[in-house]
This record gives C-alpha cells, sequence and structure tokens, in this order.
C-alpha cells in the first residue's frame, strides 16, 4: 500500500509527491515531479522507521513543512503519477480528513480513531467506503458486530452502486479492489460474531472466488470445519494442498482429516472429482440469461443450470488439485463480452476474427458462450448457442491461443462427461485443461 499526497507551488517546475508506504519496514519517501533526470535522481526524501507510528508522525511533519513552505496539497491520489498538469486542485478538508483517518487506523489507539470518525460526521466523508468500512472496524472492535454489519454492508453496497453507476468514491490511494476485499473480510467476520455464519461463509466464499489470497482460502476452511460438518471434506481439501503454508494446523486436527489424507496420497478416490454444493437457477435466471444473449440455450445446459446452476467440479488428486468453476446465468452475457473483448481490441479486429472463426470451426464467434472455467487459469469451456448446423457444440479455449478452438464436443453433456471421465482415467489430455 502506497498513500500519497502531491503538492503544487507555482509556478509548478517543483512540484512534491510525499508517500507514506507501511509493512515491515515502515518508510517515508520524496518525489520530485516533472523531473526527466536518472532514474532514482527524482527522489529528494526516503527515511526507514521501526515502526508504523514513527513514520506517521514523520510523513505529517514533511506534509506541514511542504505547506509551510508555499505548496499546496491537491486532489491528486495516483502514487504513480509523476506529472500534475496544468492548474491542479486544492484537496478538500473532508478528503484530507479521511487521509488522517486511515494514518490513524496505521498507527494510533481506538480512541483517536473513534475521535476523527466523529470528526467528520456531517461532512461528506461520512457517505464514502473508506469511512463506513472504518466505523465498521471501530464497531467490531467495541464488539459491537451488530452495528458493525450494518456499517461494512453500508461500505459494500455503496462501492458497488459508485461502480455500477460509474460515481467515483475517495479512497485516497487504496485501490478499489483491495478496499472492498478489506470491507468483506471484515464483513464475513462481523456476521460471524453477530450469529450469522451461513452470511459470513457466503461472504468469505465470493472473495475466494474473486480475489483469493492464502488467508481467505484459510477463513473459509475454517467456517467449513466449524459450522458447516456436511461440507468439511472441502476444508479437507484446502489443508491437503496449502498446509505447507501454515495455519491448517486446527483442522489437520480435526477427526476425519487422518483418513482423508491417507485417501488422496495413496490415489484410492474411485473417481477424483466431485461437485460442490451449488445454487440452481431459477427458470426466470435462465431465461433472462437467454434474453440477454438473445438464443436459447441448449436444453442439456439447461437443465445443467436449473439442477445446479452455479457451482464448482472440485478435482482431487494424489499430489493435486483443482476446481472448474460454471457461471451463474447472469454472468453469461459478460463473461462472453470478457472474451470478444480479449480476442480483438477493435471492431475491424472484431470483424476479421469472427470470419476466421466461421471459416476454421464452422461456428460464430458472437456465440461462443463461455459456461465454465478452471480456478486461477486463463481458459474456459465455451457453448455454442448459434441456431444452425453448430448449435450446442462445445470447445475449450485459452487465452495464450485465442483463436483457437480445442476439443471440439458435440453437446455440454458430452464435453461435461468427457472432462470427468478423463480425470478418472487420470487422461493426460483432460487433465491438461486444469493445468494437472
Amino acid at each position: 500500500m502506497y498513500l500519497a499526497k502531491f503538492f503544487h507551488r507555482p509556478p509548478g517546475d517543483d512540484d512534491r509527491e510525499l508517500m507514506l508506504i507501511p509493512g515491515s519496514s515502515p518508510m517515508v519517501m520524496g518525489i520530485h515531479m516533472n523531473r526527466e533526470d536518472e532514474p532514482g535522481s527524482d527522489q529528494y526524501l526516503r527515511e526507514e522507521f521501526p515502526d508504523i507510528a514513527d513514520a506517521a508522525a514523520a510523513f505529517r511533519r514533511h506534509v506541514a513543512e511542504l505547506v509551510a513552505a508555499g505548496y499546496l496539497e491537491t486532489d491528486h491520489t495516483k502514487h504513480s503519477l509523476r506529472d500534475l498538469g496544468p492548474d491542479p486542485q486544492a484537496k478538500p478538508d473532508w478528503q484530507k480528513g479521511l487521509d488522517e483517518l486511515m494514518i490513524l487506523a496505521l498507527s494510533a489507539p481506538r480512541a483517536d480513531q473513534a475521535k476523527q470518525l466523529e470528526a467528520l460526521k456531517g461532512t461528506p466523508a461520512e457517505h464514502e467506503p473508506l469511512y463506513l468500512w472504518h466505523a465498521a472496524r471501530c464497531d467490531y472492535a467495541r464488539d459491537d458486530a451488530v452495528q458493525a454489519v450494518r456499517f461494512a454492508e453500508q461500505a459494500r453496497d455503496t462501492i458497488r452502486a459508485r461502480r455500477a453507476a460509474g460515481q467515483p468514491h475517495y479512497a485516497w490511494s487504496i485501490y478499489e479492489n483491495d478496499l472492498e476485499g478489506r470491507i468483506l473480510e471484515l464483513l464475513s467476520d462481523a456476521y460471524l460474531e453477530a450469529g450469522n455464519p451461513e452470511a459470513s461463509l457466503k461472504t468469505i466464499e465470493y472473495l475466494c472466488k474473486t480475489a483469493p489470497n492464502h488467508d481467505r482460502i484459510l477463513k473459509r476452511a475454517e467456517l467449513l470445519c466449524g459450522y458447516f460438518p456436511e461440507r468439511r471434506e472441502e476444508a479437507f481439501d484446502d489443508a491437503y494442498q496449502w498446509s505447507r503454508f501454515g495455519g491448517y494446523e486446527d483442522i489437520m486436527g480435526f477427526p476425519g482429516y487422518a483418513e482423508y489424507e491417507s485417501r488422496r496420497k495413496a490415489g484410492t478416490s474411485a473417481k477424483g472429482w466431485r461437485w460442490k454444493p451449488g445454487a440452481p437457477a431459477s427458470e426466470a435466471d435462465v431465461s433472462a440469461a437467454e434474453q440477454a444473449l438473445g438464443v436459447r440455450l441448449p436444453d442439456d445446459y439447461r437443465n445443467f443450470l436449473l439442477t445446479r446452476g452455479e457451482t464448482e467440479l472440485l478435482v482431487r488428486l494424489p499430489e493435486s488439485s483443482s476446481e472448474l468453476r460454471f457461471y451463474a446465468p447472469g454472468e453469461l452475457a459478460t463473461q462472453l463480452r470478457n472474451v470478444l473483448d480479449f480476442i480483438a481490441h477493435s471492431d475491424d479486429e472484431l470483424e476479421e476474427a469472427c470470419a476466421y472463426f466461421r471459416k476454421e470451426y464452422g461456428v460464430s464467434l458472437k456465440h461462443l458462450v463461455p459456461v465454465a472455467e478452471p480456478s486461477q487459469l486463463s481458459r474456459c469451456l465455451l457453448l455454442h448457442v448459434e441456431p444452425g448446423a453448430g448449435y450446442a457444440q462445445c470447445f475449450q479455449w485459452d487465452h495464450d491461443g485465442a483463436w483457437e478452438l480445442e476439443q471440439k464436443q458435440p453437446s455440454f453433456d458430452v464435453a461435461l462427461k468427457r472432462l470427468t471421465d478423463g480425470i478418472e482415467q487420470r487422461d493426460a489430455t483432460q487433465l491438461a485443461f486444469f493445468d494437472l
């Protein structure tokens, strides 16, 4: 995380950037802007500190020194910025107040943070996701889980609503995805503390799907073991795969883990795969997806959505694991757009690609709908939905060969069976789709 402030003093040939860099070795760094000297020569300040409190105090001191020297703090926030451009605008006081709140959250007692939250009430700051997240953090620390849930939900909903409307939010130099992830981690904890493990699990599972990391996967495994015994084997999956990174000792101590580990190592699983409990779609969900795509989905895939819906095929082999994530109906049109945007970067290139796919594979590129993707891999399973001779055919597709289709199958059901049979038989061609 880089927390950057930018300063302008006319005529603008000596603008400054000042950065507070938290971490195990906190640092304050100063950059001369508008400079084209040798790399690194633009750095006029670099101070390292034993703790974040000392770094925060130094950061505030350097800010005050720049202001006293006639510099104006501007409203820029992007830490990689190197040119402020003409006529930079002053940062509003309420944004400066949110900056200070973030610094206090890193370096000061909760009481100081609470005072800053109170001081920002009645300003635009109190409607920002960053403010709401810190308010939720303070309530959670005071063991007021109900209030923490309320603020964290408001923070989550605000950031998503602003994103959908194309409206900005102020979070200093914190990336939107980073802030949203921190909000959702806190919300998951608050849900659990408030006695709602189902909501806690749903929230952390969303993060594991959209922005997985070790801590989030571990938290999901702990929830599964502690509150959802019918899904405990999923937690064992995680422990078996990730225990070398630490943190899974309690899960590995649960009754049943030793037997599970022995079974995985021996490779005695009958199939090597199983289905994760999913969220079956409604007929209305499927119809809405069809309307967005402008076609009727093949019957076998429609039935899959209505019976399994958004789910995962869990692949569990003795030395490796993977998941094939199947999209919810509401994601299909977006996933199609994402693939088209990756394959072609302009209308002319898209038309060229469409002609190539029609000639080479006999399919309409604009009707190749992604229906599933292996976890953390840039590839997917495509379903062809253009009415005609190629209707319902399935293909495998990889970003690395964006104009190539592989493993053609006559239908979704056949493609799925070919994959699962390949897993059972340890077929190298089918396992390659999962990078196993």
